[in-house]
C-alpha cells in the first residue's frame, strides 16, 4: 500500500505489519466469515488514530478497528482489505473517580482487568460477557455487549457516560458528560454504541461504576419439564425478587457438559442457574423464596450456596459449554450464525421448543442455552464444516430461527451485534429504520471507509447472504484442493473456534502482542 510509509512515520515501523502471512493471521474471528487486511497497524493514542484517519480519508482506504477480536459476527474482519487498526495496546485506565462513580478508559482495557482493579475499592463495572477475560471495553461498547448479569444490571450501553471518537476524516469529538444526567442535544454517545466502528473509532470511554454487592449466592434448579422451568422463572421474576442473573441450558446443552456436571442428564429437560446479590438478609430470604417457587413447579433438584468455591463449581458447566461444543465429535465444531436471539422472557420455553423442532426437522444439532432472565437465547449449531450437505441444511434452519424471533416480537441480536452474520436479516427487524441508519452512515462516512461491508448499510443491488466472505469455502470447493494434514490434525484445526482465549496463556504473544505469534493466528494460517 502506498500509504504505508506515512503510517510508519506516525506509529513507528515496529507497529506496522503488511507481510501477507501476518495479515492472514488477523483474518478470522469466531464467525463463519473471513477478511484479510492489507496491513495491520498498532495505534496507542487518539492523536495517532486521528492522523491515520486523515490519511485514509484522503486516499479513501478502508479502516477496520479491532480490539482482541472476540466477535462472533465478523464485525472485526476487514472484508474490503485496507487497514486493520488494532487498538488493544491502548489499554490504560486513565482515571477512577470513586466519589462520582465513573472511570475513564482507553478502548483496549480488558473487562476483567478493569473489574479486578475496581474490586480493590469495592466497585464494579457490571456488564460481564462470556469473554470478559479478554473482551475490551471498546469492543463491548461497539456491540453493546452484556452477559448473564444483564437481567439486573443492564447492558454496556447503560454504563456509557461519554466517548472520545475519531471520525472518518480524522476529526476528534467528545460526547456525553461526567454529570449524573444530561438532556442537551442528540444522544451522540449512544449513537456510537453497537455501531461496530462504522461511524467512528472509539479511543476513550467514560463508564459509570456501581458499588460491589456485599453478598452473593447462586442457586441450581433441575427440571424434568422445560415449561415448568420457564413458569418457575416467570414467577420468580414477577414476585419482586431481583435476580442478578438467570441462565438456562436445554437437554442437548446438558448432554454436551454431562461429564462436567458429574451426573446422568437423560431425564433432565432444563437446568436453571439463578444468581442474587446485595444485602445478605435480603439475598438469603430471596433464595429461600426461589426454592419455594421451584418446588411448586415440580423441581427435581434444588440447591443454593454462598460458598465461592461451590458457586464456581456450579457455573463450571455453563462456562465450559461453548468450547465443549467443538469437542462433541471429531471434525464438528460450533457454528454461530443464528445464536443470539432475544425474546420476551415468558417466550423462552416456546422458543427453545421451536429450536428443538427445527433441529429435528433439518437434522441439525442445535444447543440452546442463554440468559433466560433477560430473554437472551443462544441457539448454537454444531456441524461438520467440511460437509456441504450440513451447510445446506443449516441455511433453512437459520431462516426458521429468524422467523421464530420475529414471531415472538424479539430481536435477532441481543448482545453479539450485527456484523456480517446478521446483515442478511437486519431489515426484517428494522424495516424503514435501516434506511435511517444508511443516511446517518452517509452523513458521517460519505466515502464508506469505516468498517465497510457490515450491518447491511450498503445498497449493493444484491441481497446479503449468511455465507458471504465464507471462511470454510476451501474445505468445500474441490478446485481449491485443500491439503489435509492428516485426520487427527485436521480435526484439531477445525475444533479451534478462534475465540482468542489462547492469548491469556501464550508466552510468545505476551512478548510480541501479535496474532502471528499466537495459536489463533497460526490456526487461521492452516486454512490458506
Amino acid at each position: 500500500m502506498s500509504i504505508i510509509p506515512e503510517i510508519k512515520e506516525i506509529v513507528g515501523t515496529e507497529n506496522v505489519f503488511d507481510q501477507p502471512v501476518e495479515c492472514l493471521c488477523y483474518s478470522r474471528d469466531m464467525s463463519v466469515h473471513q477478511g484479510v487486511p492489507d496491513a495491520v497497524v498498532f495505534a496507542r493514542t487518539t492523536e495517532q488514530v486521528s492522523a491515520i484517519m486523515k490519511i485514509a480519508h484522503r486516499e479513501k482506504v478502508p479502516v477496520t478497528a479491532r480490539g482482541t477480536g472476540t466477535s462472533v459476527t465478523g464485525a472485526v474482519l476487514p472484508v474490503r482489505g485496507g487497514l486493520l487498526l488494532d487498538l488493544h495496546l491502548m489499554n490504560n485506565i486513565l482515571e477512577i473517580n470513586k466519589k462520582d462513580f465513573y472511570a475513564r478508559l482507553e478502548p483496549g482495557v480488558v473487562c476483567m482487568q478493569l473489574n479486578n482493579t475496581l474490586a480493590k475499592d469495592n466497585l464494579m463495572f457490571p456488564p460481564n460477557p462470556g469473554s470478559e477475560a479478554i473482551a475490551t471495553i471498546g469492543g463491548m461498547v461497539s456491540t453493546n455487549a452484556s452477559g448473564h448479569r444483564a437481567v439486573k444490571y443492564g447492558t454496556t450501553r447503560d454504563y456509557i457516560k461519554g466517548l472520545k471518537v475519531v471520525l472518518a476524516d480524522g476529526t476528534v469529538i467528545e460526547t456525553g458528560t461526567t454529570a449524573p444526567k444530561t438532556s442537551l442535544g442528540y444522544d451522540l454517545t449512544h449513537l456510537f454504541s453497537a455501531a461496530e466502528g462504522t461511524l467512528g473509532i472509539i479511543t476513550e470511554v467514560t463508564v459509570k461504576l456501581e458499588p460491589k454487592p456485599e453478598y452473593g449466592a447462586l442457586a441450581l434448579a433441575i427440571f424434568g419439564d422445560l415449561n415448568a422451568a420457564g413458569d418457575a422463572v416467570t414467577e420468580v421474576s414477577t414476585s419482586g425478587i431481583k435476580l442478578a442473573g438467570c441462565e438456562i441450558m436445554d437437554r442437548f446443552s446438558l448432554k454436551v457438559v454431562e461429564e462436567a456436571l458429574g451426573r446422568d442428564v437423560s431425564k433432565i429437560e432444563a437446568l436453571l442457574i439463578m444468581e442474587a446479590d446485595g444485602v445478605k438478609e435480603v439475598v438469603v430470604r430471596d433464595m429461600n423464596r426461589i426454592e419455594e417457587i421451584c418446588n411448586r413447579h415440580g423441581v427435581q433438584e434444588f440447591e443454593w450456596t454462598d460458598e465461592p468455591s461451590r458457586r464456581e463449581e456450579m457455573m463450571k458447566a455453563r462456562g465450559g459449554l461453548v468450547p465443549t461444543l467443538s469437542r462433541i465429535k471429531p471434525g464438528n465444531r460450533l457454528v454461530p450464525i443464528a445464536e443470539d436471539l432475544g425474546v420476551p422472557s415468558t417466550k423462552i420455553p416456546e422458543t427453545i421448543r421451536k429450536a428443538q423442532e427445527i433441529s429435528k426437522k433439518y437434522d441439525v444439532v442445535i444447543a440452546t442455552f442463554g440468559h433466560v432472565g433477560d430473554g437472551n437465547v443462544h441457539t448454537t449449531f454444531v456441524s461438520d464444516v467440511r460437509n456441504r450437505d450440513d451447510w445446506d441444511r443449516l441455511k433453512p434452519a437459520v431462516e426458521e430461527l429468524v422467523q421464530t424471533a420475529m414471531e415472538m416480537k424479539g430481536t435477532l441480536s441481543a448482545e453479539h451485534g450485527t456484523g456480517l452474520t446478521r446483515a442478511p436479516h437486519i431489515e426484517k427487524q428494522l424495516g424503514p429504520g435501516l434506511e435511517v441508519m444508511r443516511k446517518i452512515k452517509q452523513a458521517l462516512d460519505p466515502d464508506n471507509i469505516l468498517n465497510p461491508g457490515k450491518m447491511g448499510l450498503e445498497e449493493t443491488g444484491k441481497p446479503a447472504d449468511i455465507y458471504d466472505y465464507f471462511a470454510f469455502q476451501p474445505l468445500l470447493d474441490p478446485s481449491a484442493a485443500a491439503r489435509s494434514y492428516g485426520e487427527e490434525v485436521d480435526n484439531e484445526v477445525i475444533a479451534c473456534i478462534h475465540c482468542g482465549f489462547c492469548r491469556l496463556g501464550c508466552p510468545t504473544f505476551s512478548v510480541t502482542q501479535r496474532e502471528g505469534r499466537n495459536a489463533r493466528g497460526r490456526n487461521a494460517l492452516a486454512y490458506y
